[in-house]
């Protein structure tokens, strides 16, 4: 399949349920906020039955935010895999995000892209592609960035390569454009257009499989 026939099968049927189901369930709150950049965390070189254990185990900061030692053992036990680095990342990032939560606020004269890249070399451990996830998640209907994963990759042909700096970077920017442009041709949102795409991919017909432990 190729980027122009993936677009061509969208319907608006498809896309405005998709779209009203995101909406539904996008975060509220600042503590919502931080959950979804757990999700994106735990979903780094895993599967997403693995990214779900791994939420589910921390999902529930309260329980681990002021003890180092018990997230680790909740991501050990999880299965998540990579449990020593995400430790070690996890606990930065919420010791981060709950002292500095206006740092993690999209500016009033800040675009999209730069918003991203901005938190993309503040957080350690997570990417330019994870960290547009966690804002496709938290603004699933506003959000103009994409996060190119391996099947994006696939999709586009591109040799897997680092996206965070220099070249990589621009090619990232590149593709993420096209994806967007032919979105908002289709007058959806990029992250709708590719959660259709990433659950095809899945043989789903919504994303409720994983997504329902963003739910409530």
């Amino acid at each position: 399949m190729t980027v122009q026939h993936y677009f061509e099968s969208l319907t608006q049927p498809e896309i405005k349920t998709y779209n009203k189901y995101w909406k539904s369930v996008a975060p509220k709150t600042d503590d919502e906020v931080l959950r979804r950049w757990l999700f994106a965390y735990t979903s780094i070189h895993t599967t997403w039955e693995g990214n779900v254990r791994g939420y589910n185990a921390i999902k529930n900061f309260d329980e681990w935010i002021d003890d180092r030692d018990l997230l680790g053992v909740k991501l050990f036990e999880s299965k998540c895999g990579m449990h020593n680095k995400r430790q070690e990342y996890i606990w930065d990032f919420a010791q981060d995000f709950r002292n500095n939560v206006s740092d993690y606020k999209k500016q009033k004269n800040e675009s999209w892209v730069d918003f991203r890249n901005r938190l993309t070399k503040k957080c350690r451990g997570i990417g330019i592609a994870k960290v547009s996830f966690t804002l496709e998640m938290c603004f699933p209907d506003k959000a103009d960035v994409v996060c190119l994963d391996t099947h994006m990759i696939q999709l586009y042909n591109l040799k897997l390569q680092k996206f965070d700096g220099g070249k990589g970077k621009l090619v990232y920017e590149e593709h993420e454009n096209d994806w967007i442009s032919r979105s908002k041709a289709l007058r959806a949102s990029p992250y709708i257009a590719r959660c259709i795409f990433w659950d095809r991919k899945q043989g789903k017909c919504d994303s409720r499989y994983w997504s329902h432990v963003l739910e409530g």
